[in-house]
Order: C-alpha cells, then sequence, then structure tokens
C-alpha cells in the first residue's frame, strides 16, 4: 500500500467513526445517515455531470421517482420487499426513456429538458394527493425495522459500495471516452464513439445511482415531499457536486458532508440556505476552483512533492532520430494498389449554395493525394463528406468498393482516421491517452495493456516518446498536429484525411512529417491531404486535385497541375 492510499484508508476510517467520537458539533449519526445516501445519489450526477460534462439540472426527479414508484404500488397491494426494488427499476426504465428523447439535444437544451422533468415530476407529485400525499408527502414505512446504528450501517455500507462501483466503471477506456465527449464531441465521433449512445448510457447509470439513494434516504426518514423531487432539489444537488469536487472520487461525500454540517451548526437550513450555499459557491471559486476535492488533492501534492531539480530523464532524441517516424508501424498487407476511396460525382448545397458540385477523383492505396484550392473552394466541406460529418446532396462515397455514403460517423472511424485544422486533442489528458482513444474504439479486441504498448510504439516511431506521459497543454502546440498525426494513423486505417497538417510547423518539424507521411505511404495507406504549403505539397503528393468554387478545376501531377494556368490564376493569382 502506498502513503497516498494508507492516508486515504485511516480518513476514511476517521470519517466512518466521526458519529461516534464527538468532536464535530452537530455530527450525529442521523445526520450521516442522511450525508450518506445524499452523497449515493450525488454520485450519479457526478457521473452525468462532473466527468460526463452533461449538465442535468433536473436530477432531483431521479431521487423521488422511485419513492413514489415504490409508494404507488404498495397502495395497490404489491409487498414492500417487492415495490421497493421495482421502484428503483422504473426511475431506471424511465431515465433511459428521458435520455433517449433529451441527449441527441446541444448542451443547453439538454439542461433545460432535464430541468423541464424536474417540475413534471414535482408537479404531478402534488397534482395527485390520493397517491402521492400532495404537498404533506408521501408516508413511507421501512418493511425491515433498523435502529440508529443499523441504519447508519446500511448508509456507510451502501456509500461505500457505490463509490468503489464508481472507481471500477469510471476508469481506462470508459473514462477516456467521457473526457473526450466532454472536450470536444466531434472529435469523439471521428474516433469511433456513438456519443448519443454514451450519453444515454451515461445518463442511465447516473440516474440509477439517484433512484437507489433516492429510495433509501426516503425510507430513512419516512416521508417524501413532492420538492425533494424538484428544481430546487436538483439545483442544490449541482451545487453540493461542484463544492465538494465535481468529476473526482469522493467529491459528492465531501459536498453533500460540508454543506450538511454547515446546516446543522448554522440552525436550521430553513433560515440559512442561501447563505450557506452562496458561502460554498464563494469559497470553492474563490479559493477552490475544483472543489473540496481538488484542494485536498493539491494539499497533498504540495506535502509530497520531490525536491527541485529531481526531473525524469529525458527521451533519448538521437536514438528516435535514427529510428525515424513511422519506423515502428506495423506493416498493411494490401492486394495490388487498387482504388481506396471513391468521390464520384459528389456534391453538398447548403440552400442555394453549391459548397461542393459535382466533385469526383480517387485515391489508390499506397498513394498520397493533394487536395489544394483558395479559401472557400469546398476542401474541408468535401473532407467533411468524406468522413461523415455532413451528409450528401449527392454523389456517392466508396471506400475499398463499399459504398459508405450512409454511413455514421463513428462506424467510418474504424477505416478512416482524420486530423483537423486546430488539432483536436485533449489537453488535461497525457499524450499517450490521446492515442490510446484510437485503439479504444476500433473492432479489435485488445486488452488495455495492449492499446497502450501499440500507443507507446506508435509515439516512438513518430519521434513522440517523450511525450507519451505528459499532459498535452504542457507540450509545445507544434508538436500537437504531429501527435494527432500518430492518433490519426493508429490502428493501420486504410485512409487518411489530413486537414492542413503542416500549418504552424517549423521546417524540422515539416521534414518529420514529409518522412512519417512517406512511411505510411509505403505500407499502402491512401492519403488525402489539404494543404496550403506548396513545397510540401510538391514533396509528397503523387497527385493534386484542384478545387474552385466548390468544383474540381484541374487533377494531375503535382508539377503539371501547378504549372496549368488555370490552376494559377484561380489558386496563385492573389498571390502575384
Amino acid at each position: 500500500m502506498t502513503p497516498r492510499h494508507g492516508a486515504i484508508a485511516a480518513a476514511l476510517a476517521l470519517a466512518a467513526a466521526l458519529p461516534y467520537l464527538q468532536i464535530l458539533p452537530a455530527w450525529t449519526t442521523a445526520l450521516a445517515t442522511v450525508t450518506a445516501f445524499m452523497a449515493l445519489s450525488l454520485i450519479g450526477l457526478n457521473l452525468i455531470f462532473g466527468v460526463g460534462g452533461m449538465l442535468a439540472l433536473g436530477q432531483a426527479a431521479f431521487v423521488a421517482l422511485p419513492g413514489y414508484a415504490a409508494g404507488l404500488l404498495i397502495k395497490f397491494g404489491v409487498p414492500t420487499m417487492l415495490a421497493i426494488p421495482a421502484g428503483v427499476v422504473a426511475a431506471i426504465a424511465i431515465a433511459r426513456l428521458v435520455a433517449e428523447i433529451f441527449v441527441r439535444l446541444p448542451g443547453i437544451y439538454f439542461a433545460i429538458g432535464t430541468l423541464g422533468f424536474a417540475f413534471v415530476v414535482e408537479g404531478l407529485a402534488r397534482a395527485f394527493p390520493a397517491y402521492t400525499g400532495g404537498a404533506s408527502g408521501l408516508v413511507l414505512d421501512p418493511p425491515v425495522s433498523l435502529g440508529r446504528d443499523g441504519w447508519y450501517a446500511l448508509g456507510v455500507a451502501s456509500l461505500a459500495a457505490g463509490i468503489l462501483a464508481f472507481a471500477f466503471l469510471v476508469r481506462g477506456r470508459f473514462l477516456r471516452s467521457l473526457r473526450l465527449m466532454r472536450h470536444d464531441e466531434l472529435a469523439a465521433q471521428v474516433l469511433g464513439i456513438d456519443v448519443p449512445r454514451l450519453k444515454a448510457r451515461v445518463f442511465t447509470i447516473g440516474s440509477a445511482y439517484s433512484a437507489v439513494g433516492g429510495i433509501l434516504l426516503a425510507y430513512f426518514v419516512r416521508v417524501l415531499a413532492p420538492e425533494s423531487g424538484g428544481v430546487n432539489a436538483s439545483l442544490e444537488s449541482l451545487a453540493m457536486v461542484i463544492i465538494g469536487g465535481s468529476g473526482s472520487l469522493f467529491g459528492p461525500v465531501l459536498g453533500a458532508a460540508g454543506v450538511q454540517w454547515l446546516f446543522a451548526v448554522s440552525g436550521g437550513a430553513a433560515h440559512y440556505e442561501l447563505l450557506v450555499y452562496g458561502l460554498g459557491f464563494f469559497l470553492v471559486v474563490l479559493f477552490a476552483p475544483a472543489g473540496m476535492a481538488g484542494a485536498i488533492r493539491r494539499a497533498w501534492s504540495a506535502a509530497t512533492r520531490s525536491r527541485p531539480g529531481e526531473a525524469a530523464p529525458a527521451a533519448d532524441s538521437a536514438s528516435q532520430a535514427a529510428a525515424g517516424p513511422g519506423a515502428e508501424l506495423p506493416a498493411r498487407q494490401r492486394q495490388g494498389s487498387g482504388v481506396c476511396l471513391e468521390v464520384e460525382r459528389v456534391a453538398k448545397h447548403f440552400g442555394g449554395l453549391r459548397a461542393v458540385d459535382d466533385v469526383s477523383f480517387e485515391v489508390r492505396f499506397g498513394q498520397i493525394v493533394a487536395l489544394i484550392g483558395p479559401n472557400g473552394a469546398g476542401k474541408s466541406t468535401l473532407f467533411n463528406l468524406v468522413s461523415g460529418i455532413e451528409p450528401l446532396s449527392g454523389g456517392r462515397v466508396r471506400l475499398a468498393g463499399r459504398d459508405i455514403g450512409d454511413a455514421p460517423i463513428h462506424v467510418r472511424a474504424n477505416d478512416i482516421g482524420r486530423s483537423f485544422q486546430v488539432p483536436r486533442l485533449v489537453g488535461d489528458m497525457t499524450t499517450l491517452d490521446n492515442v490510446v482513444l484510437r485503439f479504444d474504439h476500433l473492432s479489435d479486441r485488445a486488452t488495455e495493456d495492449e492499446h497502450r504498448r501499440r500507443a507507446r510504439a506508435q509515439l516512438a516511431a513518430f519521434g513522440l516518446a517523450e511525450f507519451a506521459d505528459r499532459p498535452v497543454r504542457e507540450i509545445g502546440i507544434g508538436y500537437h498536429k504531429l501527435i494527432e498525426l500518430a492518433r490519426a494513423s493508429a490502428g493501420d486505417a486504410p485512409l487518411l484525411l489530413l486537414d492542413e497538417p503542416a500549418v504552424g510547423l517549423t521546417a524540422e518539424e515539416v521534414a518529420r512529417l514529409a518522412a512519417a507521411l512517406q512511411r505510411l505511404k509505403s505500407l499502402g495507406t491512401a492519403i488525402l491531404v489539404v494543404e496550403h504549403n506548396m513545397d510540401f505539397v510538391a514533396t509528397i503528393a503523387d497527385e493534386v486535385v484542384v478545387m474552385e468554387g466548390g468544383r474540381l478545376i484541374a487533377r494531375g501531377a503535382p508539377a503539371s497541375v501547378m504549372a496549368d494556368p488555370g490552376v494559377q490564376a484561380a489558386y496563385f493569382g492573389a498571390l502575384s
């Protein structure tokens, strides 16, 4: 056990014993039990909002729903021991239905949709007092008689199980996918993530936490009021997650405990609720933007930080240079040099604007084709049509003879690697994890360790091994293009779409990029490049395709195309 793990274990043991030690004013077993069940429900919101980045403003609805469902079942004669799990299952089923409706909405509309759902739940609870108890609340009798210590033991055990389940679930591929989705949904889709499906899964799992914690809390306090599933309760839950530290393992526990204790010592929420939340937010924003958990983590890091000057040895750049970019990339077996990408009379219309109009060309395996043209020519739109970001208005796109025109983005990702004009990397993740993301969503069934080994080999092949364990935000922007290229080409995709890969690179970095592309070409990869650096294009391209005003105006070898008077007038005229 590491010192960090030992300290965490000791802190958890002390926290569990705290109600009996009587060293913290007002911290009784009853308050600790309420906090435990509340923290259990907040783990769900922490997953949805803190990790997944989905602003759910009505999550308290799923805290109240299982209690109301169980109460209704009991009124109709269902035994309590069956009604309780049935209520939880009903709440989870409703959450899945709500997810299917709302997760496809952009951020603010998802938030408003869940907020509206909380209004509906609270309104229904008040509108049918014969079944729900109305404003007075629904009285719930526990099926088993538990004393004060029994309830507290149940609270601690259920919270511990919830935290362990969260730690087991939110790691590896799942955690990386959530972080990428939160950072950039388009990049997530291009790497093979079915974003709506992932959001629905996260929302359902989070709501399951809310339902279990909510029904335990309802049966502990023995009454379920409509406002417990309403908007105010939802906003209070969000506040506790943020104060505790959104996205962190123990953030919900710290937030719930801190706020509930402040309520207790301040004399009750009825008089000081706004003061407590206002003070909590003020202190978090001012002193702990990452919440209480972030402040504790920062303090621990400061206490255990190694002495200045003790840096890890730098990677041997000389050996990397000797190996050369792409030297360790796995060879791909191709049958001859057939056509990989076929663009046949492709069109894209935005109203009356013909962004791409009747464009046809092909890219063969082991060939680099450069797509050039002035700004506004339709190059990026064509890239979006090939990768599935935009639907076709006409024409066909085939990959290795297979029509992919109707395939969604995440389905094409297994066969198409793509980079962007501005690299879409997750700055808070390491370079290695950004590349592992590509391997995570390929069709193979390799293990986590195998994916990480392959990602390290991929980075070494591009001369980036020394950056593997560093967060991307700490690495110079000039390297971001190379990192994204390493990620796009990971997994041996037959087609690479590179959007201005040489922009912003130094002469040395451009040379390294050119060598990497030539290596990929020698392995049989088909590469389509949008680029404005004509010297770079002349160096790497086997063929050049020129677009102007959405139409293809020239195609051929680089030298002949660049000497074409029409191309010079359309593309180079502005530079003369």
